[in-house]
């Protein structure tokens, strides 16, 4: 799924109708399809501009993890997606998560994993102090939610983590120790071969 940069709420619902199609007509294709997962990104595009990342960012759940869990639901298949615009507790004060989520085939969010360690400089710690320096960078704010696993399809336990976090090996570790026997990394630069 190619990474779309997108600036308005409705970009992002135009764009979020299109993931759901593949959704179900991936599983027509493929009937026994019981996990499809979508890059980082793939729901929101990356953001560049400050406020358009504030504009487009979502509750969780809402209308976006909504229309996911429809097309699960409808297709009886289990997604991983791409929120990277999860509103802050505080928004609009804190920058948002960059998140994904497991809902399964019943349409329930059963894994919300908030990227940990956002990549620097597009999604670094950048200080309101700084912010001047750094006009054309957003920010992310880290995960705090550490990581977490649920059961996935045919009861398999499932984590979730986000690019970069897979660049450190104690956090593949921290899945596994917690019983993790797949572990799914969704990163910007997916690529299909």
């Amino acid at each position: 799924y190619p990474m779309p940069r997108l600036h308005t709420n409705d970009d992002v619902i135009a764009n979020a109708k299109k993931i759901c199609d593949i959704v179900k007509g991936t599983k027509i294709g493929l009937p026994g399809m019981d996990l499809i997962v979508f890059p980082e990104y793939s729901t929101m595009g990356i953001m560049y501009d400050r406020d358009e990342m504030f504009d487009t960012a979502c509750d969780i759940p809402g209308p976006l993890t909504d229309m996911f869990a429809a097309a699960c639901k409808e297709a009886k298949v289990w997604g991983v997606f791409s929120l990277t615009g999860e509103k802050h507790e505080e928004h609009p004060k804190k920058n948002p998560y960059n998140t994904l989520v497991l809902i399964n085939d019943k349409g329930e969010i059963v894994q919300k994993y908030r990227k940990i360690l956002p990549w620097t400089p597009i999604e670094g710690w950048v200080s309101e102090d700084h912010r001047p320096f750094l006009q054309n960078y957003t920010s992310i704010t880290p995960g705090n939610l550490g990581t977490i696993v649920t059961e996935g399809p045919k009861g398999m336990k499932i984590s979730l983590i986000v690019c970069d976090d897979g660049n450190y090996p104690e956090i593949w570790r921290d899945c596994a120790m917690k019983g993790a026997e797949l572990i799914v990394r969704s990163q910007g630069y997916s690529k299909l071969y």
